[in-house]
């Protein structure tokens, strides 16, 4: 029997980075965009998601990020203008800047175990 699971892969700005000591909490948001009667896409919303890691990724000056994750239910939260407004929970299982190049830090920062450096020397006897 397949296990249900809702997965969930999504691109948007982060807004606030919480830390904790058991991960992080981020708030993300996605715009939802619409053509309008002039035919240009503009933005009319935004879908919030809350989104929770044990991971630390560096995020600092980042502005968009990428998350893979599960969705883990909804919440609601009060809108700056008073009314109320619901999030998309989601548990990440990656975390990446979007945008940014990959580099040495950022794949240490993702894999810390990996070795990254000078390619190894060809071995002619290799059998591949």
């Amino acid at each position: 029997m397949e296990r249900n699971e809702a997965l969930i892969e999504l691109t948007g700005w982060l807004n606030d980075v919480k830390e904790f000591h058991w991960g992080i909490a981020l708030k993300v948001a996605v715009d939802v965009r619409k053509k309008n009667h002039q035919d240009e896409w503009e933005t009319v919303d935004k879908t919030i998601y809350d989104v929770t890691t044990d991971q630390r990724p560096a995020l600092d000056g980042v502005k968009q990020v990428k998350v893979k994750g599960r969705i883990s239910g909804t919440s609601t939260f009060e809108k700056r203008d008073g009314s109320t407004g619901s999030a998309v929970k989601v548990r990440a299982d990656v975390i990446t800047p979007a945008g940014d190049k990959v580099n040495e830090a950022a794949v240490m920062g993702q894999w810390p175990s990996a070795k990254i450096g000078e390619a190894m020397p060809t071995d002619a006897n290799a059998p591949f």
